[in-house]
């Protein structure tokens, strides 16, 4: 919704006189700042290009530390934070920010590929968020949210500056109008080219309240004639559901002997209402009231505006997260579903092949072989997206695991083609606790070791080492072979969905074993990543946060406490 272009306000100068424009109005187009944090640069610049079609201001941070540095010196329409950030992660930095007087009403969206359980969500949404945005990002959804703070924004600062302006001249212009008609008889009044002249509406009245005087600013707001606003009292004007409020400033008004404050609406000739901003002043000596009045209309349709972005918005949120959890239902359902067709098909090219070979021509043969081949890859990849699925929707229970015990059954599993591949697996023991999801650990492990032990050259036998370090309340795992390596232009790359880098006649896969590690292991709080060379072999590590054993004493195993090394050939 565009936003409305404010009246300049008068202002008063030294010498008294009234003058419009002084105080310039601010530009509606006028770029607002949006606050991006984010940890990965390729998720920044993601967002960034996304963005930046609302032709606003995007300040990006790549920390919760120096988002919170910006915020102390720059006010932001909305912020976009990571949930999964490393020492302070989004729901830390949303407390800072909301423990900070400038920022603690500022609208937060966390932006995450981690579907958050309930109460992740609800700690969220009582650190102030008013959104999640699950990866992979929509941009129109993305574009719109950001465009409704940013419009909301720009409202809130053009009342703010309209409240400053209207405190302004009431302080520092209202109280001298108001001294200078104190004691002033009609014909006074009438002498006064200040209250003639005044854009603004200047009255006196009784204690009963009915007007005596008033200036031409009455009838070019209300249309009454100066005869027509005299013969009633003031709060017969007001609006019906306004005239008990204004009766009851009216009493105050003669018994409290002090300047009061009030808005309320006041018909029009036309029949429809405008809404008045008064100021009235009592002289308890005289039985009359000064009263200053400015036309507020215009503001307080910026305010039911902000009203209705604000509810329109909880609708949104409330429509998105609907959409969200019908796409992830979906998204397992087809993957599941398709699964029986293919394993039928599959079924009976391989009858074909056994039942009908002698009848098949070498094509036929040849085609049938295909059918079988491409479906098994299906299969397989449809295993894996189910997989990626489950991590993304599923419950997960984070509790105190071995990972020594995690890592010798993988290495177990892995046994028959260690040994036919006359690989060498190195673990050094004492791999110690994490805080994990015991099964989403285990397929974590499973899919780097076994791309430790695939993406080597076909003459040369694999090479696998396996260590943890310590890095004060994380830890850090490492899973190191000396295969073919990856270019560093790659890193992020391969952690996303469907990326491969080799074709898959030499090397067989899915594309989505690394998007399960990442989602995996950002699901349990952690964080993975890469260092690896062409040529140099690869350095995979995974963080989470260290476990106490007795958090979870079942997992002990004997193994585990024996902490032997697997050195397998």
């Amino acid at each position: 919704m565009p936003a409305q272009s404010a009246q300049p306000s008068p202002a008063v100068s030294t010498d008294g006189a009234v003058r419009n424009g002084d105080a310039a109005a601010h530009p509606e187009d006028e770029k607002v700042s949006i606050l991006i944090v984010d940890d990965r640069a390729d998720k920044l610049l993601a967002l960034e290009a996304v963005l930046s079609s609302l032709g606003q201001n995007l300040v990006t941070a790549t920390s919760g530390k120096e988002a919170l540095r910006l915020l102390l010196n720059q006010d932001f329409a909305v912020i976009l934070l990571d949930v999964s950030m490393p020492v302070m992660d989004g729901f830390e930095t949303a407390g800072m920010i909301r423990a900070r007087k400038r920022s603690e009403h500022t609208p937060i969206i966390f932006v995450t590929s981690v579907n958050g359980s309930e109460n992740q969500i609800s700690r969220g949404y009582s650190l102030g968020a008013v959104d999640y945005i699950l990866s992979p990002i929509v941009p129109s959804v993305l574009k719109s949210k950001v465009s409704v703070f940013v419009e909301l924004y720009k409202k809130t600062e053009q009342i703010r500056r309209q409240a400053e302006q209207l405190r302004e001249i009431e302080e520092a212009e209202h109280r001298r109008r108001l001294n200078e008609a104190v004691d002033r008889l009609e014909i006074q009044t009438q002498r006064n080219r200040f209250f003639t002249l005044a854009i603004d509406m200047l009255a006196v009245a009784n204690f009963d309240g009915y007007m005596l005087q008033l200036n031409p600013a009455w009838e070019q707001t209300l249309g009454f004639t100066n005869e027509e606003l005299k013969s009633r009292p003031g709060p017969e004007f007001a609006h019906p559901d306004d005239r008990a409020a204004m009766q009851f400033e009216l009493r105050e008004l003669q018994t409290a002997n002090a300047t009061r404050y009030c808005e309320t609406r006041i018909q029009h000739k036309d029949g429809s209402y405008r809404w008045l901003g008064w100021t009235a002043t009592p002289f308890s000596a005289e039985r009359l009231i000064y009263i200053f009045a400015r036309d507020i209309t215009e503001r307080r349709k910026s305010e039911e505006q902000i009203r209705a972005l604000n509810e329109e918005l909880s609708r949104r949120i409330s429509d998105l997260i609907e959409v969200n959890s019908e796409l992830e239902s979906f998204n397992y359902s087809i993957s599941h579903d398709l699964r029986a067709p293919l394993r039928s098909m599959q079924g009976f090219a391989r009858a074909l092949l056994e039942d009908e070979n002698s009848k098949l021509s070498p094509e036929g043969h040849s085609y049938a072989q295909r059918i079988v081949n491409s479906g098994g890859y299906m299969d397989t990849l449809l295993h894996d997206l189910l997989n990626y699925s489950r991590l993304s929707c599923s419950e997960m229970k984070l509790e105190a695991v071995d990972v020594d015990q995690a890592v010798k059954e993988v290495v177990l599993r892995h046994e028959p083609e260690i040994k036919e591949r006359h690989a060498r697996v190195e673990v050094k023991p004492n791999l110690g606790f994490v805080l994990a999801h015991g099964t989403t650990l285990g397929q974590v492990f499973t899919n780097l070791f076994g791309n430790a032990l695939k993406f080597v050259k076909p003459s040369q036998p694999p090479v696998v080492r396996i260590w943890a370090e310590q890095q004060g309340a994380t830890a850090r795992i490492y899973i190191e072979d000396e295969g073919i390596g990856i270019d560093s232009a790659h890193h992020k790359k391969v952690f996303g969905l469907f990326e491969r880098l080799h074709t898959n006649n030499a090397y067989p896969g899915t594309g989505v074993g690394l998007a399960i590690v990442r989602k995996g292991v950002e699901r349990m709080g952690g964080r993975v990543g890469l260092e690896s060379r062409v040529g140099h072999g690869c350095r995979f590590w995974i963080e989470l946060p260290v476990a106490s054993p007795v958090e979870n004493p079942s997992q002990m195993t004997d193994a585990a406490r024996n902490g032997n090394a697997h050195d397998l050939q």
